[in-house]
């Protein structure tokens, strides 16, 4: 099945999903759209119905098709809407966020040290109009596929960028005043997130967690 994305948070919802989920401190940095491709049903019924609504100003027994017609268009459009206003993708600077579907729902919320890779997928409409599919890999082989993305190329390149930004920050020390670094620059694993955080850590800086009852000496 193909899920289109969006951000907004959905019919009836002031507030979108990612919005709602994201953890202390974490920064939304790209936001995916749909691709208008979505509608081209919605699209294609409606200019039949129009030129059906014509051939009935003279032939008046085509009133009833031109109707049925317009009836199509009106739920191909209230279809195409509500799968693209309750789907989301995002990247911040801690995970990527997906959320998908209205009844029923389907979310991915990944960190992005978990993110094997960004797979990308365009047929030669795909190329030319400027969407695709996306297939994010996770540790230990998942995979998730999301379809219509635009601009997928891009997306990939700012999963890409978060990940390297993320990378170095873990990567840079800061060395003390008495230049110590070893005892002040201890590390453990987060038990929630496997993140690498200080010893004296009270808060993952990664996932927002309480990782106090873990502190160890």
């Amino acid at each position: 099945m193909a899920y289109f994305l969006s951000v907004t948070g959905g019919p009836g919802f002031s507030m979108s999903y990612v919005d709602s989920q994201l953890l202390p401190n974490e920064t939304v940095l790209y936001r995916a759209r749909l691709h208008r491709s979505l509608y081209n049903w919605f699209f294609s019924v409606a200019t039949l119905t129009l030129i059906v609504a014509a051939v009935a100003i003279y032939q008046p027994p085509f009133w009833w098709a031109a109707l049925v017609l317009g009836v199509i268009s009106l739920l191909t459009f209230a279809s195409a809407w509500v799968r693209s206003s309750s789907s989301e993708f995002a990247v911040t600077d801690k995970r990527v966020i997906i959320k998908v579907g209205w009844i029923r729902r389907r979310t991915l919320e990944t960190m992005l040290a978990k993110v094997e890779g960004i797979g990308v997928d365009q047929t030669l409409s795909g190329r030319m109009l400027g969407f695709g599919r996306i297939t994010v890999t996770g540790t230990g082989g998942t995979k998730e596929e999301f379809d219509r993305i635009a601009n997928p190329l891009e997306f990939r390149r700012q999963v890409q960028a978060a990940i390297s930004a993320a990378e170095q920050a873990r990567g840079a020390v800061v060395l003390p005043p008495n230049g110590d670094a070893a005892v002040d620059r201890q590390e453990r694993e987060c038990p929630f997130c496997a993140e690498r955080i200080l010893v004296k850590a009270k808060v993952c800086r990664f996932c927002g967690r309480d990782v106090s009852a873990g502190t160890t000496a």
